[in-house]
Protein backbone atom coordinates (compact mmCIF):
# COMPACT_ATOMS: atom_id res chain seq x y z
CA UNK A 1 0.00 0.00 0.00
CA UNK A 2 0.94 3.14 -1.25
CA UNK A 3 2.54 5.87 2.25
CA UNK A 4 0.86 8.81 0.59
CA UNK A 5 2.49 11.62 2.66
CA UNK A 6 1.13 14.80 2.87
CA UNK A 7 3.31 18.10 1.70
CA UNK A 8 3.61 18.83 5.26
CA UNK A 9 5.13 15.75 5.79
CA UNK A 10 7.63 16.44 3.85
CA UNK A 11 8.05 19.86 4.48
CA UNK A 12 9.15 18.90 8.10
CA UNK A 13 11.57 16.12 6.55
CA UNK A 14 13.17 19.28 4.84
CA UNK A 15 13.24 20.89 8.37
CA UNK A 16 14.44 17.99 10.28
CA UNK A 17 17.74 17.89 7.58
CA UNK A 18 18.75 21.19 8.75
CA UNK A 19 17.95 20.75 12.33
CA UNK A 20 21.40 20.33 14.76
CA UNK A 21 19.81 20.38 18.43
CA UNK A 22 18.49 16.83 19.72
CA UNK A 23 15.98 18.54 21.12
CA UNK A 24 14.49 20.36 17.89
CA UNK A 25 15.15 17.11 16.18
CA UNK A 26 12.55 15.19 18.50
CA UNK A 27 9.81 18.01 18.13
CA UNK A 28 10.20 18.47 14.24
CA UNK A 29 9.91 13.99 14.72
CA UNK A 30 7.02 14.16 16.74
CA UNK A 31 5.57 16.59 14.37
CA UNK A 32 5.97 14.23 11.69
CA UNK A 33 4.33 11.67 13.24
CA UNK A 34 1.26 13.54 14.09
CA UNK A 35 0.96 14.18 10.49
CA UNK A 36 1.78 11.12 9.20
CA UNK A 37 -1.20 9.23 8.19
CA UNK A 38 -2.34 6.11 10.03
CA UNK A 39 -2.67 3.12 7.81
CA UNK A 40 -1.01 0.37 6.98
CA UNK A 41 0.84 2.07 4.05
CA UNK A 42 3.13 4.11 7.00
CA UNK A 43 3.22 1.45 9.72
CA UNK A 44 6.89 1.02 8.52
CA UNK A 45 7.65 5.06 8.23
CA UNK A 46 5.91 5.42 11.91
CA UNK A 47 7.57 2.98 13.61
CA UNK A 48 11.15 4.06 11.63
CA UNK A 49 9.84 7.69 13.64
CA UNK A 50 9.73 6.43 17.07
CA UNK A 51 12.68 4.54 16.90
CA UNK A 52 14.37 7.96 15.35
CA UNK A 53 12.60 9.58 18.75
CA UNK A 54 13.41 7.13 21.28
CA UNK A 55 16.83 6.86 19.92
CA UNK A 56 17.55 10.77 20.76
CA UNK A 57 15.75 10.43 23.91
CA UNK A 58 19.15 8.20 24.88
CA UNK A 59 21.79 10.50 22.95
CA UNK A 60 20.61 13.43 24.83
CA UNK A 61 22.50 14.57 27.12
CA UNK A 62 20.72 14.28 30.61
CA UNK A 63 21.56 17.87 32.56
CA UNK A 64 20.44 19.63 29.60
CA UNK A 65 17.15 21.71 30.76
CA UNK A 66 14.55 21.10 28.47
CA UNK A 67 13.19 23.96 26.36
CA UNK A 68 10.88 24.65 24.09
CA UNK A 69 12.00 25.16 20.54
CA UNK A 70 9.08 28.07 20.46
CA UNK A 71 8.76 30.58 22.62
CA UNK A 72 5.95 33.21 22.31
CA UNK A 73 6.59 36.62 24.62
CA UNK A 74 3.54 37.41 26.65
CA UNK A 75 3.19 41.22 25.33
CA UNK A 76 -0.11 43.51 26.18
CA UNK A 77 -2.99 42.72 28.47
CA UNK A 78 -3.24 39.42 28.10
CA UNK A 79 -2.02 36.27 26.21
CA UNK A 80 -4.86 33.92 24.73
CA UNK A 81 -3.36 30.21 23.37
CA UNK A 82 -5.62 28.55 21.02
CA UNK A 83 -5.80 24.65 21.02
CA UNK A 84 -7.39 21.82 19.40
CA UNK A 85 -7.48 19.56 16.58
CA UNK A 86 -6.83 19.78 12.97
CA UNK A 87 -9.24 21.99 10.79
CA UNK A 88 -10.90 23.19 13.94
CA UNK A 89 -10.68 26.33 12.49
CA UNK A 90 -8.27 27.94 14.59
CA UNK A 91 -6.21 30.03 12.12
CA UNK A 92 -9.40 30.99 10.95
CA UNK A 93 -10.45 32.52 13.98
CA UNK A 94 -6.98 34.39 14.84
CA UNK A 95 -8.21 36.15 11.39
CA UNK A 96 -11.48 37.22 11.98
CA UNK A 97 -10.84 38.34 15.69
CA UNK A 98 -7.36 39.82 14.56
CA UNK A 99 -7.95 41.24 11.16
CA UNK A 100 -4.56 39.35 10.37
CA UNK A 101 -4.42 37.43 7.22
CA UNK A 102 -2.97 34.19 7.88
CA UNK A 103 -2.26 31.39 5.70
CA UNK A 104 -5.87 29.02 6.03
CA UNK A 105 -6.13 25.53 3.88
CA UNK A 106 -8.12 22.31 4.12
CA UNK A 107 -5.63 19.53 5.21
CA UNK A 108 -4.12 19.44 8.72
CA UNK A 109 -1.25 21.11 9.97
CA UNK A 110 -1.35 24.20 8.13
CA UNK A 111 -0.34 25.73 10.88
CA UNK A 112 3.33 24.33 11.95
CA UNK A 113 4.56 27.34 14.19
CA UNK A 114 3.14 29.56 16.58
CA UNK A 115 1.50 32.51 15.17
CA UNK A 116 0.60 35.72 16.84
CA UNK A 117 -2.26 38.52 16.54
CA UNK A 118 -3.82 41.32 18.50
CA UNK A 119 -7.08 42.12 19.14
CA UNK A 120 -7.97 45.54 19.73
CA UNK A 121 -10.63 45.70 22.54
CA UNK A 122 -12.08 49.20 23.46
CA UNK A 123 -8.73 50.43 24.76
CA UNK A 124 -6.28 47.70 25.30
CA UNK A 125 -4.84 45.03 23.06
CA UNK A 126 -5.20 40.83 24.17
CA UNK A 127 -2.49 38.81 22.05
CA UNK A 128 -3.71 35.79 20.48
CA UNK A 129 -1.41 32.64 19.67
CA UNK A 130 -2.46 30.23 17.15
CA UNK A 131 -0.84 26.83 16.93
CA UNK A 132 -0.81 23.61 15.18
CA UNK A 133 -3.04 20.98 15.74
CA UNK A 134 -3.08 19.32 19.16
CA UNK A 135 -4.10 15.45 19.90
CA UNK A 136 -2.94 12.00 21.68
CA UNK A 137 -0.17 12.01 18.72
CA UNK A 138 0.99 15.39 18.48
CA UNK A 139 1.39 17.42 22.13
CA UNK A 140 4.94 18.31 22.02
CA UNK A 141 6.82 20.16 25.28
CA UNK A 142 6.78 23.96 23.72
CA UNK A 143 3.40 23.67 23.00
CA UNK A 144 2.80 22.76 26.79
CA UNK A 145 5.37 25.64 28.22
CA UNK A 146 2.96 27.61 25.80
CA UNK A 147 -0.15 26.82 27.13
CA UNK A 148 1.12 27.21 31.17
CA UNK A 149 2.39 30.43 30.63
CA UNK A 150 -0.72 31.52 28.72
CA UNK A 151 -3.25 33.77 30.62
CA UNK A 152 -5.90 32.20 28.91
CA UNK A 153 -6.24 28.71 26.88
CA UNK A 154 -8.65 29.34 24.45
CA UNK A 155 -9.87 25.26 23.42
CA UNK A 156 -11.66 25.48 19.74
CA UNK A 157 -13.62 22.60 18.02
CA UNK A 158 -15.67 21.86 15.59
CA UNK A 159 -19.26 21.34 16.13
CA UNK A 160 -19.46 19.11 12.85
CA UNK A 161 -16.50 16.80 13.55
CA UNK A 162 -16.62 14.37 16.36
CA UNK A 163 -17.10 17.25 18.74
CA UNK A 164 -17.34 15.47 21.79
CA UNK A 165 -14.15 13.04 21.34
CA UNK A 166 -12.12 15.56 20.48
CA UNK A 167 -12.71 18.14 22.90
CA UNK A 168 -12.55 15.45 25.55
CA UNK A 169 -9.31 14.56 23.92
CA UNK A 170 -8.03 18.09 24.00
CA UNK A 171 -8.90 18.40 27.98
CA UNK A 172 -7.39 15.15 29.26
CA UNK A 173 -4.01 16.83 27.36
CA UNK A 174 -4.33 19.86 29.22
CA UNK A 175 -5.56 17.94 32.48
CA UNK A 176 -2.17 15.73 32.43
CA UNK A 177 -0.56 19.08 31.48
CA UNK A 178 -2.09 20.64 34.95
CA UNK A 179 -3.47 23.67 32.83
CA UNK A 180 -6.13 25.07 35.62
CA UNK A 181 -9.66 24.53 34.60
CA UNK A 182 -10.25 28.28 35.73
CA UNK A 183 -8.28 29.30 33.10
CA UNK A 184 -9.57 26.98 29.99
CA UNK A 185 -12.12 28.70 27.70
CA UNK A 186 -14.28 26.64 25.02
CA UNK A 187 -15.85 27.82 21.92
CA UNK A 188 -17.13 25.47 19.93
CA UNK A 189 -17.01 26.52 16.03
CA UNK A 190 -18.86 26.27 12.87
CA UNK A 191 -22.22 26.97 14.32
CA UNK A 192 -23.80 27.91 11.69
CA UNK A 193 -23.58 24.65 9.48
CA UNK A 194 -25.92 21.76 9.21
CA UNK A 195 -26.39 19.56 12.46
CA UNK A 196 -24.22 21.86 14.56
CA UNK A 197 -27.16 23.39 16.36
CA UNK A 198 -27.98 20.12 17.59
CA UNK A 199 -24.56 18.75 18.32
CA UNK A 200 -23.57 21.37 20.83
CA UNK A 201 -26.98 21.20 22.68
CA UNK A 202 -26.01 17.46 23.33
CA UNK A 203 -22.19 19.32 24.25
CA UNK A 204 -23.47 21.48 26.55
CA UNK A 205 -25.87 19.12 27.86
CA UNK A 206 -23.17 16.33 28.78
CA UNK A 207 -20.59 19.58 29.84
CA UNK A 208 -23.08 21.03 32.19
CA UNK A 209 -23.94 17.51 33.98
CA UNK A 210 -20.45 17.37 34.97
CA UNK A 211 -20.31 20.61 36.47
CA UNK A 212 -16.72 22.02 35.22
CA UNK A 213 -15.50 25.26 35.97
CA UNK A 214 -15.59 26.65 32.60
CA UNK A 215 -18.17 27.50 29.53
CA UNK A 216 -18.70 26.05 26.23
CA UNK A 217 -19.91 28.62 23.84
CA UNK A 218 -20.98 28.46 20.38
CA UNK A 219 -19.45 30.79 17.60
CA UNK A 220 -19.14 30.97 13.84
CA UNK A 221 -16.97 33.77 12.23
CA UNK A 222 -19.63 33.72 9.61
CA UNK A 223 -22.60 34.94 11.91
CA UNK A 224 -21.18 36.09 15.46
CA UNK A 225 -19.78 39.73 15.96
CA UNK A 226 -15.85 39.79 16.44
CA UNK A 227 -16.37 42.60 19.06
CA UNK A 228 -18.82 40.46 20.81
CA UNK A 229 -16.44 37.22 20.84
CA UNK A 230 -13.45 40.07 21.94
CA UNK A 231 -15.64 41.31 24.93
CA UNK A 232 -16.21 37.31 25.71
CA UNK A 233 -12.58 36.73 26.01
CA UNK A 234 -12.11 39.77 27.92
CA UNK A 235 -14.31 38.17 30.85
CA UNK A 236 -12.75 35.13 30.76
CA UNK A 237 -9.16 36.57 31.20
CA UNK A 238 -10.57 37.80 34.48
CA UNK A 239 -8.36 41.42 34.32
CA UNK A 240 -9.53 44.99 35.54
CA UNK A 241 -8.55 48.45 33.73
CA UNK A 242 -7.42 50.37 36.67
CA UNK A 243 -6.64 54.08 35.81
CA UNK A 244 -4.26 56.14 37.96
CA UNK A 245 -4.83 59.93 38.51
CA UNK A 246 -2.78 62.42 39.94
CA UNK A 247 -3.38 65.41 41.57
CA UNK A 248 -4.99 68.49 39.78
CA UNK A 249 -4.69 66.36 37.01
CA UNK A 250 -7.22 64.21 34.34
CA UNK A 251 -6.06 60.31 33.89
CA UNK A 252 -5.05 58.64 30.81
CA UNK A 253 -7.79 56.64 29.90
CA UNK A 254 -5.53 55.12 27.02
CA UNK A 255 -3.29 53.57 29.59
CA UNK A 256 -4.74 51.78 31.63
CA UNK A 257 -2.75 49.68 34.61
CA UNK A 258 -3.97 46.17 34.55
CA UNK A 259 -4.56 43.69 37.14
CA UNK A 260 -6.20 40.15 38.05
CA UNK A 261 -9.90 40.04 38.97
CA UNK A 262 -10.00 39.73 42.56
CA UNK A 263 -6.36 42.26 43.46
CA UNK A 264 -6.90 44.32 46.53
CA UNK A 265 -6.29 47.80 46.52
CA UNK A 266 -2.95 47.49 48.33
CA UNK A 267 -1.83 45.23 45.75
CA UNK A 268 -1.88 48.19 43.32
CA UNK A 269 -0.16 49.84 45.55
CA UNK A 270 2.82 47.45 45.88
CA UNK A 271 3.12 47.22 42.01
CA UNK A 272 3.72 51.17 41.55
CA UNK A 273 5.99 51.02 44.11
CA UNK A 274 6.70 49.12 46.90
CA UNK A 275 8.43 51.80 49.07
CA UNK A 276 4.57 53.32 49.05
CA UNK A 277 3.67 50.26 51.04
CA UNK A 278 5.44 51.81 54.28
CA UNK A 279 3.96 55.11 53.88
CA UNK A 280 0.24 54.22 52.45
CA UNK A 281 -2.87 56.21 53.75
CA UNK A 282 -5.43 55.29 51.70
CA UNK A 283 -6.88 56.43 48.34
CA UNK A 284 -9.26 58.25 46.10
CA UNK A 285 -11.35 56.31 44.02
CA UNK A 286 -13.41 59.30 41.77
CA UNK A 287 -16.81 58.86 39.72
CA UNK A 288 -16.59 58.46 36.01
CA UNK A 289 -16.90 62.63 35.62
CA UNK A 290 -14.08 62.67 38.12
CA UNK A 291 -16.42 65.49 40.13
CA UNK A 292 -16.85 63.28 42.99
CA UNK A 293 -14.95 61.06 44.95
CA UNK A 294 -14.42 58.75 47.93
CA UNK A 295 -11.72 57.52 49.90
CA UNK A 296 -10.96 54.06 50.26
CA UNK A 297 -8.70 52.07 52.46
CA UNK A 298 -6.57 48.60 51.36
CA UNK A 299 -8.33 46.23 51.21
CA UNK A 300 -10.83 47.39 48.80
CA UNK A 301 -10.92 45.05 46.23
CA UNK A 302 -10.46 46.71 42.52
CA UNK A 303 -13.18 46.90 39.70
CA UNK A 304 -12.80 47.50 36.31
CA UNK A 305 -13.11 51.14 35.18
CA UNK A 306 -11.46 52.24 38.67
CA UNK A 307 -10.25 55.77 38.40
CA UNK A 308 -7.58 55.63 41.63
CA UNK A 309 -5.68 58.48 42.68
CA UNK A 310 -2.96 57.51 45.84
CA UNK A 311 -3.27 59.89 49.13
CA UNK A 312 -0.05 61.56 49.37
Amino acid sequence: MPANLPPEFLEWQKKLSLAKEAEEKIEILKTMLGVCPKHKGTEKIQEELKKKIAKLKREKPKKVKREGIYVVKKEEAGQVLIVGPANAGKTSFLNFICGTNFKVQDYPFTTQIPQVGMAQFENIKIQIVDTPPLSKDFKPGWLKNLARQADLVLVLIDLTKEPEKNLEEILEILADWQIEKEKIFVLANKSELEGAQQNFDKLKQKFDKLKTRFEIKEFSTKTFSAEALKKEIFEALKIVRVYLKERNKKPDFSQPFILKKGEKLISLVEKLNKEWLKKFKGAKIFSNDLKSFRILGKNYLLKDGDIIQIIE
